[in-house]
């Protein structure tokens, strides 16, 4: 679990969230397939290594849906 250790979450978290703004993403659903886009696309480009179980990164980046939730500006 090295790539673990050396993969940022908080970078990773800002990095969705600026996809996610992009987007936009309003929805905890949305948010979860943002999360999975993205660490399968950090698999696909050598940046996380393919043969690792990246269950609890994800679960992690996806538990992060209240911290970007309450700065979404639904109207």
């Amino acid at each position: 679990m090295t790539q673990f250790l050396d993969f940022n979450l908080s970078q990773a978290y800002n990095e969705i969230k600026e996809n996610a703004e992009a987007e936009p993403v309003t929805s905890k659903e949305a948010w979860n397939d943002m999360v999975e886009v993205y660490i399968n696309d950090k698999i696909d480009s050598g940046e996380l290594d393919k043969d690792e179980d990246y269950e609890a990164m994800i679960e992690e980046l996806k538990s992060m849906w209240g911290e970007y939730e309450k700065n979404l500006n639904i109207r």
